[in-house]
C-alpha cells in the first residue's frame, strides 16, 4: 500500500498544471478537505471529473492517480457521492472499482448512511466491484425504505454472483415498485434462481414493460427448465403472458417447444398466432411444419400470412 501510495504522487507535470489551473477557476461545493491526502484527491477529483475537451488526456491519468491511493482514498470518494454532477459521479465509481476489493470494507460500512442517494450509488458500485464480501451487508440493505436503495442492492446481487442473495432476489421479485422488481428480475437471471421461475413467469404480466423484458431475457437463461412452466402459462387469462411466452419458447427452441406452441395457432388472436408461428419459425424445428402448412390455407390475418411464410420457406422451401 506504502508502494502504491509513493507511486501515485508521481504526477506528470502537466497533470499539476492542469490541476492548478481548473481548481482555481471551479468553484464546486466540496465537503472541506481535512488533511493533505484529501486536498491532494480534490484536486486531483477535478481533472478526473473535468469534461472540458482541452483536458481529455489528462482525465485517465488523475483516475488513475487517485485510485493508486487505494483504500485511504475511499473516504473522501464516499463523500463526494451525494454529487448532483452525473459525471462526478461516473468518476467516482471508476475510481472506486479500479480501487476495488481494497475499497469493499469501507464501503459496505457506508451502506449505514443516513443520504439514500449515496446508498444507492455505493450499492451499485459494489457489484461493478464483485466481491462477495459485500453480499452480507448488501442483503441487509435490500429492504431499506428507499425504492432507489432497493433496486441497486437487487441489480448488485447479480452482478457479484454469489447465491447467498438468493433469498432477498426472490423477496425482491415481488416489490410494491416496478424498477425493483425490474431489478431483480436481471439478477434472477443472472443467478439462475430456479425457485425464481413461476414469479418471472407471473412478471410478463406486469404493467412495466422493463419488468416484464427483463423476466422475459431471464427466463431465455434457464432454456428447458423453463419450458414447461411457460408452456404451461400460454392459456393465462393475461394475454401478454401467453404472449411473452410464445416468444421466450421460440428463442429456447427445440422439438418440444415446436409442438407445445402449436396449440396456440387456433388462438383467437391474431397477435398469439403470429407469435406463436415466429415462435416455431425460431425453434429449428420442422415438428410443427404440417400444421402451420394447413394454416396457411384458413389465415387471413396479413401479419399471421407473412410469418407462415416465412416459416414455410425455411422448413419447406
Amino acid at each position: 500500500m506504502k508502494d502504491m501510495a509513493r507511486k501515485s504522487y508521481k504526477i506528470p507535470f502537466l497533470v499539476f498544471a492542469a490541476v492548478i489551473f481548473i481548481a482555481a477557476s471551479v468553484s464546486a461545493v466540496e465537503p472541506p478537505p481535512r488533511n493533505e491526502l484529501e486536498k491532494r484527491i480534490d484536486s486531483l477529483f477535478v481533472i478526473a471529473s473535468s469534461g472540458e475537451l482541452k483536458y481529455i488526456d489528462l482525465v485517465q491519468p488523475a483516475v488513475d492517480s487517485i485510485a493508486a491511493i487505494g483504500a485511504p482514498a475511499v473516504p473522501r470518494l464516499v463523500e463526494k457521492y451525494t454529487t448532483k454532477s452525473a459525471r462526478e459521479r461516473l468518476a467516482i465509481n471508476q475510481i472506486l472499482v479500479k480501487i476495488g476489493s481494497d475499497g469493499v470494507p469501507y464501503l459496505t460500512r457506508s451502506l449505514h448512511l443516513d443520504n439514500p442517494e449515496q446508498v444507492s450509488r455505493i450499492s451499485g458500485t459494489l457489484g461493478e466491484i464483485k466481491d462477495k464480501m459485500a453480499v452480507p451487508e448488501l442483503i441487509k440493505t435490500a429492504f431499506h425504505e428507499n425504492w432507489w436503495v432497493r433496486s441497486a442492492c437487487a441489480g448488485a446481487f447479480g452482478q457479484i454472483g454469489d447465491s447467498a442473495a438468493n433469498g432477498a432476489v426472490l423477496a425482491l421479485l415481488v416489490d410494491t415498485v416496478e424498477t425493483v422488481r425490474k431489478s431483480a428480475a436481471v439478477s434472477a437471471g443472472q443467478l439462475l434462481i430456479e425457485a425464481s421461475i413461476p414469479l418471472l413467469i407471473h412478471m410478463l404480466g406486469d404493467q412495466f414493460y422493463g419488468a416484464r423484458l427483463s423476466a422475459a431475457e431471464a427466463l431465455t437463461k434457464f432454456g428447458d427448465r423453463a419450458v414447461k412452466p411457460l408452456v404451461d402459462s400460454l392459456n393465462s387469462a393475461n394475454e401478454l403472458v401467453g404472449n411473452l411466452g410464445c416468444s421466450i419458447l421460440g428463442q429456447i427452441g427445440g422439438d418440444m417447444v415446436a409442438v407445445a406452441v402449436a396449440g396456440q395457432l387456433e388462438h383467437s388472436s391474431p397477435i398469439r398466432r403470429a407469435l406463436a408461428v415466429e415462435a416455431i419459425y425460431n425453434s429449428n424445428s420442422s415438428l410443427a411444419c404440417g400444421l402451420v402448412e394447413l394454416m396457411s390455407e384458413i389465415e387471413t390475418d396479413p401479419t399471421v400470412k407473412f410469418y407462415i411464410a416465412r416459416t414455410l420457406n425455411k422448413y419447406a422451401p
